[in-house]
């Protein structure tokens, strides 16, 4: 559980930055972010700061989103990047309410036009 395979994940920080400029929806405890993916191929990251946690939480709470990224997100039928950024209140949510967060946000980012970047407004 927790570990997306090498070549689904978002690792640099300028693909990061992208994502973080693209179609977003929140939640109470998770921000979901998602854009068509380059490659032809899902890939999902998390941004999990520590909010005054323990590492020992943060890290727990990272395995269980990756996990959810694997489950949840990279199953729908478009091949998209997501990021899932958390806010302080995910760290006291289950496995199961943090899915069901996820999942909400996925469909409700599907139902959305998809938002104009900041290019085609010039």
């Amino acid at each position: 559980m927790g570990q997306l395979p090498r070549e689904r994940r978002i690792r640099t920080r300028k693909e990061i930055g992208a994502l973080l400029g693209s179609d977003r929806v929140r939640g109470s405890e998770l921000e979901l972010f998602s854009r068509p993916a380059v490659g032809g191929r899902s890939r999902g990251t998390c941004i999990t700061p520590k909010f005054g946690r323990t590492s020992v939480a943060r890290n727990r709470l990272r395995r269980r989103l990756k996990a959810l990224i694997a489950e949840v997100l990279f199953e729908r039928g478009e091949a998209r990047d997501w990021l899932v950024r958390i806010r302080p209140a995910a760290y006291e949510r289950s496995y199961q309410e943090l899915r069901a967060e996820l999942v909400g946000l996925a469909d409700r980012l599907e139902r959305r036009p998809p938002q104009r970047s900041s290019e085609s407004r010039e």
